[in-house]
C-alpha cells in the first residue's frame, strides 16, 4: 500500500470526513492509516556486516561518526527502508567500499566484503588479494627523452589472484610511436605472504625482435608506517645484459579515496655499466569499489647515454573479486545481541499480557523509555520466552566484554539513560554504566544467579572495574539490574 507523508493524514481525513458527512467508514479508514504509521515506525530489521580483513570502521547513512570500532558488525534495530554504508578498512593498504541497500521487515541483510588492495603501480609489482580476484590495468604512457627518442605506448597488465596467496600475471605493452606493435610479453607467477605483507614473483619476458628471453625475479613488500603507505620492489633480471631495479612508492592517503604519492626508480645495467634514476610524482583516485585512476609524471634526470627526459602516465585500473564468499571461521558469533536494553514500556506490555507484577518505575509514563530494573531472574527468563529470545550466557557476555579495549566512553559519568541514548559500539548501546544485566544460568533452579556489567549506581572507577567481571548475586533482582536479550542466529 502506498503511504503518503504522515503529516498529510489529518488533512486527508478532515477532507474525506467533510465529504462523507461523518460516515463511520471514514473514521475507520483514518484509524487504519494512523495505526499503519505507528506500526511501521516500530518495525526493525537486522544488518550484519563481515569484512576481510576484520576491524573495519562502519559509517551508516552518511553519518560522519563511525558506528563501532571494527567489524564484524551487527545491528538488529535498523529502521526499514533505504540505507547506505561506508566501510573503511583497518589500514591504508586497502580500498574503502560503499553499499546502498533496502531493509525489509523481519529480514536479515548481510554484507560480506573482501577489501581490494591499493595495488596499482606503474610498471611495478604489487601485492594482489589472496584468492579469486582479477585485476586489469591499462592506460597511456608517453616519455620524451632529450635525444629525441620519444616513446609512447599503451600498457596492458592483467593479474589473477588465486588461493593460498598465489597469483598469475600477463603483461604486454603496445608500442604506439612511429609504428604499432607489441613490445614484449611478460608471463609470471607470484606468491604473497600476507601476514608479513611480502611477496615473491618470477616472470618470463620475451622482448620482441631481440632473439633472446629473460627471467625476472622480484621481492616486494608493503607496509604502513605512520601516515605513509609504502610499496617496495627489488628486481633482478637474468638476460644477456643483466639488470637490477629498485622501486619505492610512498603515498599519503587523503580521505580514504585519494592518495598522492612520490615514487623513485633506479635501473642499473650490471655490473654497474650504466644506470638511470627516475622520480615519479603521481596520485591514485578511487572512483568506485572496483575502479580507480592513476596519473604519474616520470622524470629521468640522472643517468648515462643522454637518456634524460620526462613524460606522463595515465592509467585506468579495475579490480574484481569473484567466487563464493563464506563467513570467516573466526567470526564465532552465533547470536545477535539486542542493540538496546529492555525498556519499561516493553516490559509493561509483557506484564499486562501475562499478569506479571509491573515494577514501580514501569508504571510511570516519564520512565517508559528507561531500562526496566528491579526484575527477578525468574521474571527476566519469562520475559525472554515471551519475546521469543533468551538471556545471554556467561561466556557470551565475556566474549562481548573482551571486544572492548576500554570503557571510558561509558564510565566517565555513569548515569541512567534512555535505552536509545548513546552511540552504538560493537553492535550495542550502553554496554556499561547504565544497567547491569541478567545472565542465563546453567541450572535455573539454583539459589544464586549471575549478572554482569556495571550500572549507573557505580563510580567511574568501579564502573570500569566491574565491566570486565561477572558477579554472583541473589536471583531476586536489584534496582541496578536490567535485561538485555539475544537471539540465536
Amino acid at each position: 500500500m502506498y503511504l503518503v507523508p504522515h503529516t498529510l493524514y489529518p488533512i486527508i481525513c478532515y477532507i474525506t470526513i467533510m465529504i462523507g458527512k461523518g460516515s463511520m467508514h471514514i473514521f475507520m479508514i483514518c484509524a487504519i492509516f494512523f495505526y499503519s504509521i505507528i506500526s511501521a515506525a516500530e518495525e526493525r530489521a537486522t544488518l550484519i556486516i563481515l569484512t576481510t580483513p576484520d576491524n573495519a570502521n562502519v559509517f551508516l547513512d552518511r553519518n560522519p561518526e563511525k558506528e563501532i570500532e571494527g567489524t564484524p558488525f551487527e545491528n538488529s534495530a535498523m529502521l526499514l527502508g533505504e540505507h547506505s554504508v561506508f566501510l573503511v578498512p583497518p589500514n591504508e593498504s586497502f580500498i574503502p567500499a560503499t553499499y546502498d541497500f533496502t531493509l525489509q521487515s523481519g529480514k536479515f541483510f548481510e554484507i560480506d566484503h573482501d577489501f581490494l588492495r591499493r595495488n596499482q603501480a606503474r610498471e611495478a609489482y604489487s601485492l594482489s588479494p589472496s584468492a579469486f580476484h582479477i585485476e586489469a590495468n591499462s592506460g597511456f604512457s608517453y616519455f620524451y627523452s632529450f635525444d629525441s627518442n620519444s616513446i609512447s605506448k599503451i600498457p596492458f597488465d592483467f593479474r589473477l589472484g588465486l588461493p593460498w596467496g598465489l597469483g598469475a600475471r600477463l603483461a604486454f605493452p603496445v608500442q604506439t610511436h612511429k609504428e604499432w606493435g607489441i613490445r614484449d610479453f611478460l608471463l609470471g607467477m607470484q606468491y604473497n605472504y600476507f601476514p608479513l605483507q611480502i611477496g615473491f614473483a618470477a616472470d618470463w619476458i620475451s622482448p620482441r625482435g631481440s632473439g633472446f628471453s629473460a627471467i625476472r625475479l622480484a621481492l616486494l613488500a608493503e607496509q604502513n608506517v605512520l601516515f605513509l603507505n609504502l610499496l617496495e620492489n627489488l628486481i633482478y633480471e637474468y638476460s644477456r645484459q643483466d639488470k637490477a631495479e629498485f622501486y619505492l612508492r610512498a603515498g599519503v592517503p587523503i580521505k580514504h579515496v585519494f592518495m598522492p604519492y612520490l615514487a623513485v626508480r633506479e635501473k642499473i645495467h650490471l655490473p654497474l655499466k650504466s644506470h638511470l634514476f627516475y622520480v615519479e610524482p603521481g596520485a591514485l583516485l578511487q572512483i568506485s569499489n572496483e575502479f580507480s585512476l592513476e596519473i604519474s609524471i616520470p622524470l629521468a634526470f640522472i643517468g648515462k647515454n643522454a637518456n634524460k627526459g620526462f613524460g606522463f602516465y595515465f592509467g585506468i585500473h579495475s579490480d574484481f573479486s569473484f567466487g563464493k564468499k563464506s563467513k570467516k571461521e573466526n567470526y564465532n558469533s552465533t547470536i545477535i545481541w539486542d542493540v538496546n536494553e529492555v525498556s519499561n514500556k516493553e516490559y509493561k506490555k509483557f506484564c499486562e499480557e501475562t499478569n506479571h507484577k509491573i515494577p514501580a518505575l514501569a508504571k510511570m509514563k516519564e520512565y517508559e523509555d528507561y531500562p526496566v530494573l528491579s526484575v527477578s531472574l525468574e521474571d527476566a527468563i519469562a520475559y525472554s520466552k515471551w519475546a521469543k529470545k533468551r538471556l545471554p550466557t556467561v561466556n557470551e557476555w565475556k566474549t562481548l566484554a573482551a571486544s572492548y579495549s576500554n570503557f571510558n566512553e561509558f564510565c566517565e559519568i555513569p548515569k541512567l539513560k534512555k535505552v536509545y541514548e548513546g552511540r552504538i559500539v560493537n553492535g550495542i548501546r550502553n554496554f556499561a554504566g547504565n544497567a547491569a544485566i541478567w545472565l542465563l544460568p546453567e541450572d535455573q533452579s539454583s539459589s544464586v544467579a549471575f549478572f554482569a556489567g556495571s550500572s549507573y549506581n557505580d563510580s567511574p572507577e568501579a564502573c570500569s572495574r566491574k565491566s570486565v567481571l561477572t558477579d554472583i548475586s541473589s536471583p531476586n533482582g536489584a534496582e541496578f539490574i536490567g535485561i538485555r536479550l539475544v537471539r540465536d542466529f
